[in-house]
């Protein structure tokens, strides 16, 4: 079976531990940022990117319903967009695992046919994708003009590749877990994607810190929480800790492929508090096509 829901929480956390990616550097020190740093350039467009931008889509357009503006804020946004053809790509080949399973498929759901729309649109007549986008690419994308877009990168270089990406964003050079401080926004309605590298030992902590001080400050946004099922231990803590503070709905959402053995990455979830209504059913129904096409498990809970 690729699709199963899940209804006891406790099952969310029954995936095994996965090897660190070969890609992956030595875990940065968070106070010197010019430390070693982790590169998406490995890992774009695999598995867990499409997994989460199908998911964004059907997030945004969730918004977008209401005809009233949202700001979307990225607290780790990255480049913008990556080169599948680059020596980085090549070398893991995670891509062809992840987009390159769906690049010609003719999917019916509409959440998964808008995404793949978007993908297409930057790899024009391409027997095989050679770029993808990065979460605030698809965001801008899915913008309307009266919507806005705020993106924090703490990486020089990453930052610079950012802003000729995304040239309209509202970029803030600086660590994605200080963006609290930005909350809430003037349009009052909007979706926080915390999207870490997972570099820190305390990523877990530090994620559900920030979410805890980001939702005293603008209680009625939602939240999305991307993260690794590398530990299961640390992630079912930070995910029951979400759903202790947060007063909110929140719903868990994970995928794994179960490619253990391989050295890479296998699994990974990602957790929406206050998640706007249309959505649970939309993401329901896109991963049930999504699976597999991907060769995946994958599982929801409300907690």
């Amino acid at each position: 079976m690729h699709w199963q829901v899940c209804d006891d929480v406790r099952m969310l956390y029954s995936l095994a531990k996965a090897a660190p990616s070969p890609a992956r550097h030595n875990a940065a020190n968070p106070s010197n940022p010019t430390s070693v740093h982790y590169r998406h350039h490995y890992h774009a467009g695999n598995f867990a990117d499409v997994f989460k931008h199908v998911l964004l889509v059907a997030l945004l357009q969730a918004l977008s319903r209401k005809n009233k503006p949202w700001c979307y804020l990225d607290t780790h946004a990255g480049a913008g967009r990556y080169e599948l053809d680059s020596s980085e790509a090549d070398r893991t080949g995670e891509w062809r695992d992840g987009i390159g399973r769906l690049w010609n498929a003719v999917p019916k759901d509409p959440v998964l046919s808008r995404y793949l729309e978007l993908i297409r649109s930057i790899n024009p007549s391409a027997e095989l994708p050679r770029r993808y986008p990065g979460s605030p690419w698809l965001a801008a994308q899915l913008a309307r003009p009266e919507d806005r877009l705020i993106v924090c990168e703490r990486v020089p270089a990453v930052a610079q590749t950012l802003s000729e990406v995304l040239p309209t964003a509202e970029l803030h050079r600086r660590d994605g877990y200080e963006a609290h401080a930005l909350l809430p926004p003037h349009e009052k309605r909007g979706l926080v994607l915390v999207d870490p590298p997972f570099e820190r030992v305390d990523e877990f902590d530090a994620a559900a810190e920030f979410l805890q001080r980001a939702g005293a400050r603008f209680a009625g946004g939602i939240y999305a929480l991307w993260y690794p099922l590398k530990n299961r231990h640390a992630a079912g803590r930070c995910v029951r800790r979400l759903a202790r503070d947060a007063g909110r709905p929140v719903l868990s959402l994970q995928i794994d492929n179960g490619a253990r053995g391989t050295g890479r990455m296998h699994a990974c979830g990602l957790t929406v508090v206050n998640p706007p209504f249309g959505f649970e059913a939309a993401a329901r129904t896109a991963l049930q096509e999504l699976a597999p096409s991907l060769d995946a498990r994958v599982e929801i809970a409300s907690i």
